[in-house]
Formats: structure tokens, C-alpha cells, sequence
């Protein structure tokens, strides 16, 4: 989480969710936290308060997003709160459960890694802020072996025996047919509390075998009766006392099954013990079941702020390939049983943490025109797909501004803008260009599914000055892009007066081609013909995984009247090239594009997730436009962007230099006290020096009088070359 050094320009973006998005009468309190489809749930203290918090890991994302619990106006609610996000590991993937493997009241991270299980120990201060350090880069067992899990399982971390250690339940990871118990040798050896030492207790726990004839079949005791090759599928337990008996019972979600399966332990919690009698393939069996396309998991947390853990239920999956309705793919059963009773579940909704966001689902993806004619900017947001009847096909959604072109606020006016969802298409991301020369913005979407093109456009028919019209059976194919799925975004790239073209080429179209393709418009502003003329555009290389979804967007970012070229990855980071036409053969210069973090004071990389769509927008009047970001999830991200100057070294580096600034806010005059002499300054927001004290000494006292109310830098730089920066804040 490190900070630009000085006199080093970056783009700073600001998440906001303040802006209104009503769909009917319902008012969505986190518009902008975008979607979830794949959830898995763990709870930790993310802000060091009484009350913990809720971390989630979307799996089609590989994405963290974390909600604070807040009350207000006497009432808990979990509030999305971006920030806490940074403070995770970046290399994330498949699956992260959080759990307390040393007892010291904080929950450490647990996930997936190509060797097994990955630990990270959270070792946060007692005032925080939040940091995880590697504890194991893959858990052993027995002699040295690496207990390995599959990416496409999810195991159950928690104490099997009662004995105050963490043990490790899943299923043989080279058949995937019985459960292995992995016992924690902590207690029994007398180790030390961070100690992770692991045993092979029981390699067929329950004497447990999953089938693969029926869902929900299982043998107790013997083998299944089939023939042919055994293969390993994917499947999740959940292990919970359901019956009170004090030992732990689980609940079974694989692939292909679209149900939860209860089974029963009989035995004890050292010696489990189940039969067929102990088996219900429908759970839970006194309300609504849950019940996806897709196979499922099951996760035991209080999310309804009653002390006692409810059930959350989502697919499991890495990508929707069976058309599940994600906008409704978190269902929760309140328990109403009390703490110390069997839970009690009672189904509550089908979508937790979704009904008062954004969500269509599937990769959203934003633009912005006034499509009414009324002055100010309306939100058009297209998605991957959507069941409709029995078929998955896309559309646009369109919410108008009902605020005003500096205070907006967003209503959904249809769900199938254009009538578009009759082409039975998939994956629509939606623009605007005026691409006849007419002077009305047309209508340009990139789709997934045509053998004639994956960008398309229909003419705006309306009249000047008149809410847009589009014909959806006048939509044409543009000659442009040469693989499926390849976005286009349009600009008189050479100020010749006609629409040329940007492609983000989702595969290589040569040995030497790279991410970003330029077409010239050899033809004219009314009749384009895009010609390719550059297939390595700003000399940016491919790299496999980060640019595949590569996504571009210009916009003026600074209002300097010379547009930036943002491109966003695989991996949700945005990257931007100031001043790119000023050479459209030469290799470009990246300006950094970082994300403020005010509880750390840093500036960090986005982590926008996969298959990320950005538009901008000047929503507020302030001639900086704002990037409205949409992803796997569904959803979107409201972001501020300003241009800034550097400010300094890592949070790390900054603690060791032992530096002071006091009082923070000031108002006369700022302190800057450290154990070495130094030189400090202080800069303006904009990066423009305003104090300086070039004498090295350990104290210095800077006058503030005249400075205007605002943020600004200090700087530091210490007699053995070591430079910090630091916030301060200047109030009237």
C-alpha cells in the first residue's frame, strides 16, 4: 500500500455511494458497492470495535468486499465500506475462509494455493489498522506432506473435536469420494498458540462415500456401486452441531446437485459415525429449501446482529454456466433458535446483501448520455445475461436522472432499453458515438455471441435535441475487431474531424500484436471505414491473464482539453496514458492511477475485480468527470478522480522514521518533530510548494497563517536521504 514519490504525478480515485439509485419504490441504501454472485462469508473486526464485521469473497470475481455493521437511527445494517478491502492479500483466489487458528482474538485468513492451503496471520496492532503477515505458504500434515485442497472444494476449517484447535474436514482431494479428517496436534503435542501441526486422524471419516449415480447418493461403510473411471467433482462441507449433541454434523453441496444434503453425525466429536438413516437431501426440510441450478455452499454466521449465526446459502462457482439468477444468489435462514439450542432456520430472503444494491447480475457495464432530452446525464447499464424464460440473453437497463446535471440521482425507468433483449444476444457493454455525422449520438455495444462481428450500432432517428430513439431491428455489424468479444470505444483520434477506433483485443491477432488495436477512419465522418493501422497501439504488451477483458475508455480527465486513454484489466487495475494523442505511433508512458485509502493514508491499486467496464461522466459540474466502474458482479462503483502529486514512502517505511506531525488538523501552526534532523516543505493538494525549512534540525514549527482551508503534504527528508510524506489537514 504504497504512496507515489514526489514530484510524481498519479491519478487519485475516491469511492463514493452517496448518490441515489431507486428501483420503484425501493430506495437502494448501498447503490454503489457493487454486485455479488458467488459469495463466500466469513465475519472479522475490520474497524476494532465491539461488533465484528462482514468480509466476503465473490469466487467468479476473486474479489474481497467488506460491509462495517452500523446502527442507524437504532437500527443494525451492514454498510459497504471499500477501504478495509486494501488491507487483504492481493493474490487471492478460489476460496478464503477466515477463522482464529491461535487464539488471540483476531481471525487469520485461510485460501486456496496451488500447493494446498495458504495461511496469513493477522497480526494487526491494537488500534489498528488491519494487516495480514504469511504464516504457511501451503499446511502440513504428518511428515512434512502438503495437505492439499481443491480450488473447486470448499473445506471446513473448525474445531471437530472440541478441544480448542482448528482442525481441517474435506474431501480426499485425488477421488474426491471420501471426507479426511486432518486433526490439529496443537493441544495434544502442547505446542505453541501459532503453532499449525497437523495429523492425518481419519482418512475415511463417517466411513463416508459420495456417488456419483444420483445427487445425494452415499454408501456408508463400502464403496459405491458403479463402473467405470471414478473422477473427482467439485464439492463444499459446511460442519455444524445441528442436533446440540456437541458434535458436528455437515452439510454436503457438490457438482452437479442443485440442493444441500444433511447428514447426521451419530458417533461422538473424536469418532464420527453416520448411516443412511442420518440422511436428508433436502435441507432445510421446514421451509423454503435451498435450491440453485448450480451446486452450493453453506456458511454459519450472524448476519441478522442477534448473536446467534444464521445460514447463508450461494452457488459455488467460478463462472455462471448454467444460467443461475445472480441478483438473487445469496439466500439467508434466519436462526430462531437460541444460542445455546439446535439452530432453528427460517428462510428470510434469496437476496442478502442484494436488495439494496445495484445488481443485473452479470458484467455490468455503464454509459452516460441525457437519452431524454432533459438536460442532465441518464445511466444506461448493460449485463452478461438474465434468464428469460428459458433463455439467457442480455439487455440494457436504463435509469433516469431525476436529479439535476449537478446533483443526480438515478431512477430505473426499464429493464430492456431498446427492446434489445429480442436478438437473444449475450454480454451487451453499451456506448455512445455520433458515428454519421449527424450530430446525435448513436447507440455502439461489443456482444459475445455473433458470427457477424462482435461490435455493433443503430442510428440514433431521433430529432436534434429530442430523447433518443433506436430501432432494434435497424441494428448494423461493424467491421472492426478480430476475435469474439473485442470492445471498441470511438474518438477523432487525429483531429481530422471523423470517429476512429480503439479495439481491446481479447486474444492475440499476430506473434507481434499487443492488447490495444487502432483503426483510422479512412473513410468519412458520415460513412466511416475503420482500416487497422496499428495492432500494438501505445506499444502495450499482452500478458495473458491481466489484459484478456481488457477494457478502454478516453475522457478528459483533468479538463486540460487533451483526453487520457484509461484502460482497466483482468485483474481490476486501471491504468491511464496522459497526453496520448499528441503521438499515435509511439510507445506511451503510464500515469499512475491509485486509490485514496484514508484509514491508512496511503494510495493504493484498484482492485475493481474481473471483466471490469468504465465509463465517465461529469455527474457533478465540476469539469472532472467521474468513472462509473461495472464488473462480474453486477454491480457498480461510484469514483472520483482528481490529479495529484506524490506524497511519499510506504506506511511501513513512515513508521520507522518515527516521525510527528501535531497538531493534525491545525490551524496557526504545524509541528514536525522526529529522532533524526531533517529538512521538511509542505505542498498544496495540487503539488505546488507553499512552506519551506531547509535547515536540518529534529523540530521544526511551521506557520500556517495565509494558507487556505484544505489538505496539504508535508514532506520530509531526513540527513541519511530518507523521505516520507504525510497528511495534514488546515482548517480555517
Amino acid at each position: 500500500m504504497s504512496t507515489r514519490g514526489f514530484g510524481q504525478q498519479y491519478y487519485e480515485f475516491r469511492y463514493q455511494n452517496n448518490v441515489k439509485i431507486s428501483d420503484g419504490t425501493n430506495i437502494l441504501n448501498n447503490p454503489w458497492a457493487g454486485g455479488l454472485n458467488s459469495a463466500v462469508f466469513s465475519k472479522i473486526h475490520l474497524n476494532q470495535d465491539d461488533i465484528e464485521d462482514l468480509f466476503v469473497f465473490d469466487r467468479t470475481q476473486n474479489k474481497v468486499s467488506t460491509y462495517l455493521a452500523q446502527q442507524i437511527n437504532g437500527q443494525w445494517s451492514w454498510q459497504y465500506q471499500p477501504e478495509y478491502e486494501a488491507f487483504f492479500p492481493d493474490s487471492l483466489s478460489d476460496w478464503v475462509v477466515l477463522r482464529d487458528f491461535n487464539q488471540d482474538g483476531r481471525k487469520d485468513l485461510f485460501t486456496k494455493s496451488n500447493l494446498g492451503i495458504r495461511v496469513y496471520e493477522n497480526v494487526t496492532p491494537v488500534n489498528g489498522p488491519l494487516r495480514f503477515a504469511l504464516k504457511e505458504d501451503f499446511v502440513r500434515f504428518n511428515n512434512g506432506v502438503n495437505l492439499q485442497v481443491s480450488g473447486d472444494d470448499l473445506p471446513a476449517i473448525t474445531d471437530m473435536d472440541n478441544d480448542g484447535d482448528l482442525d481441517i474436514l474435506c474431501f480426499d482431494f485425488y477421488s474426491g469420494h471420501t471426507i479426511q479428517l486432518y486433526k490439529n496436534m496443537r493441544v495434544e503435542d502442547n505446542l505453541s498458540p501459532d503453532s499449525l501441526r497437523f495429523k492425518l486422524e481419519d482418512a475415511w471419516w463417517g466411513k463416508l462415500t459420495k456417488c456419483e449415480d444420483a445427487c445425494g447418493s452415499f454408501m456408508f461403510n463400502s464403496a459405491c456401486r458403479t463402473t467405470g473411471t471414478k473422477h473427482s467433482v467439485p464439492v463444499t462441507i459446511l460442519a455444524l452441531d445441528l442436533d446440540n449433541d456437541q458434535d458436528k454434523d455437515v452439510l454436503i453441496g457438490g457438482d452437479p446437485c442443485s440442493e444441500l444434503v444433511q447428514i447426521t453425525n451419530q458417533g461422538t466429536p473424536t469418532k464420527a459415525v453416520m448411516s443412511s438413516s442420518g440422511v436428508k437431501k433436502t435441507f432445510p426440510d421446514n421451509t423454503t429449501p435451498a435450491n440453485f441450478r448450480q451446486f452450493l455452499a453453506a456458511y454459519y454466521e450472524d448476519v441478522t446482529f442477534d448473536n446467534v449465526p444464521d445460514l447463508l446459502v450461494s452457488p459455488y462457482l467460478p463462472a455462471n454456466m448454467d444460467g443461475i439468477n445472480t441478483n438473487q444468489s445469496i439466500w439467508l435462514y434466519r436462526n430462531t433458535a437460541a444460542a445455546n439450542a439446535s439452530p432453528a432456520f427460517e428462510f428470510l430472503q434469496n437476496n442478502f446483501l442484494q436488495n439494496f444494491v445495484l445488481d443485473l447480475g452479470e458484467d455490468s457495464a455503464p454509459a452516460f448520455a441525457d437519452v431524454d432530452a432533459d438536460g442532465d446525464l441518464d445511466m444506461l447499464v448493460g449485463n452478461y445475461a438474465t434468464m428469460k424464460g428459458d433463455n439467457m440473453v442480455s439487455s440494457i437497463s436504463l435509469y433516469t436522472n431525476i436529479g439535476s446535471a449537478t446533483a443526480p440521482e438515478f431512477r430505473l425507468e426499464t429493464d430492456d432499453y431498446a427492446n434489445l433483449s429480442t436478438l437473444g444476444l449475450q454480454g451487451i457493454k453499451p456506448r455512445f458515438a455520433d458515428l454519421n455525422n449527424d450530430g446525435r449520438l448513436d447507440l455502439t455495444f461489443s456482444i459475445l455471441n455473433s458470427s457477424t462481428g462482435s461490435n455493433k450500432y443503430i442510428l440514433n432517428q431521433a430529432a436534434a435535441e429530442q430523447p433518443f430513439r433506436f430501432n432494434v431491428s435497424a441494428v448494423q455489424s461493424l467491421d472492426i475487431g478480430e476475435n469474439t468479444g473485442d470492445v471498441a470505444v470511438f474518438y477523432d483520434l487525429d483531429n481530422d474531424g471523423d470517429q476512429d477506433a480503439i479495439v481491446a483485443a481479447s486474444f492475440l491477432i499476430s506473434d507481434t500484436s499487443g492488447p490495444l488495436l487502432f483503426y483510422r477512419n479512412t473513410g468519412t465522418a458520415a460513412q466511416p471505414v475503420f482500416t487497422l493501422e496499428n495492432e500494438k497501439f501505445g506499444g502495450i504488451e499482452f500478458q495473458e491473464e491481466a489484459n484478456r477483458n481488457l477494457y478502454p475508455l478516453i475522457a478528459d480527465l483533468n479538463n486540460d482539453n487533451s483526453p487520457e486513454l484509461l484502460t482497466v484489466d483482468n485483474r481490476g487495475v486501471i491504468r491511464i496514458y496522459a497526453n496520448f494523442m499528441a503521438d499515435l505511433s509511439a510507445n506511451f508512458t503510464e500515469t499512475p492511477a491509485l486509490f485514496a485509502n484514508s484509514i491508512s493514508n496511503s494510495a493504493v491499486r484498484s482492485r475493481l475485480g474481473t471483466h471490469v467496464a468504465l465509463a465517465a461522466a461529469d455527474l457533478n459540474g465540476d469539469k472532472q468527470p467521474e468513472i462509473i466502474a461495472g464488473n462480474t458482479g453486477g454491480g457498480l462503483f461510484y469514483l472520483t478522480q482528481q490529479l495529484r502529486t506524490g506524497t511519499g514512502i510506504s506506511e511501513e517505511e513512515k513508521a520507522r522514521l518515527n516521525i510527528a506531525v501535531f497538531p493534525n488538523p491545525a490551524n496557526q501552526e504545524v509541528t514536525v518533530t522526529g529522532p533524526e534532523k531533517m529538512q521538511v516543505a509542505l505542498f498544496s493538494s495540487d503539488g505546488k510548494q507553499v512552506r519551506r525549512n531547509t535547515v536540518p534540525n529534529k523540530e521544526h514549527r511551521i506557520k500556517l497563517v495565509g494558507l487556505a482551508p484544505g489538505l496539504y503534504y508535508v514532506r520530509v527528508h531526513t540527513a541519511t536521504g530518507k523521505t516520507a510524506g504525510y497528511k495534514l489537514l488546515v482548517n480555517p
